[in-house]
């Protein structure tokens, strides 16, 4: 809750740093070269499956 809430307040490059994820299950970075173009993210299963599930669409287009 408290990354979330960071991140929240404006601080979006938490997004990006190594450790957080697993941290905010459903949220996950769309990555390039070292770039976050963006994020993906998922609500409505388990934590687990959220991040699941956005990783899989992050993967169809080939990032």
């Amino acid at each position: 809750k408290v990354y979330e809430d960071v991140i929240n307040g404006g601080r979006y490059s938490f997004l990006s740093a190594p450790a957080i994820e697993g941290m905010l299950e459903g949220g996950v970075p769309i990555m390039k070269d070292g770039a976050c173009l963006g994020a993906v993210g998922v609500s409505g299963v388990k934590s687990n499956e959220d991040a699941q599930i956005a990783k899989a669409g992050i993967a169809a287009i080939g990032l």
